[in-house]
């Protein structure tokens, strides 16, 4: 799977494509008070799948551009299953971006701050535990 002539500019756009699809999901699974096992595999292999189908291949340099995306895309899934649960608890009187935009007051809230960073570490937890496995499980891991 590794390959050291693969298109890096292509799969960081793969990998960037398939953490929105990743992060859509996670945040659809959070809104049905689902955790972020799921969505974490999700999104863990919408990044490196996404590397991968349109680099046509991986290299070692292409592991750490999808291992950065994939912890930024961790944090704003986060973050948006937050504001979700937000629109939905307002029963979309106030729309995605609003609620979005509501959340850096919300966050400095210490109750909320201090489940949300549970929420983001359990997050992290989640995606790196599920998403090793799985590039184990794909062979990407194999040939480091």
């Amino acid at each position: 799977m590794l390959d050291e002539e693969n298109s890096v500019i292509a799969g960081v756009i793969g990998s960037l494509i398939g953490a929105a699809i990743g992060i859509g999901i996670w945040t659809l699974i959070g809104m049905f008070g689902k955790f972020a096992l799921i969505g974490g595999l999700f999104l863990c292999l919408g990044v490196f799948g996404g590397y991968i189908l349109l680099g046509k291949g991986i290299s070692k340099i292409g592991i750490i551009i999808c291992a950065v995306v994939l912890i930024v895309s961790v944090y704003i899934a986060v973050r948006c299953s937050y504001a979700a649960a937000l629109c939905f608890a307002l029963h979309g009187e106030k729309s995605f971006g609003e609620c979005m935009s509501t959340m850096n007051k919300l966050l400095a809230i210490g109750s909320m701050k201090k489940s949300f960073i549970k929420d983001l570490g359990l997050g992290y937890l989640m995606t790196l535990g599920g998403g090793v496995v799985l590039l184990y499980k794909l062979g990407v891991m194999e040939d480091l």
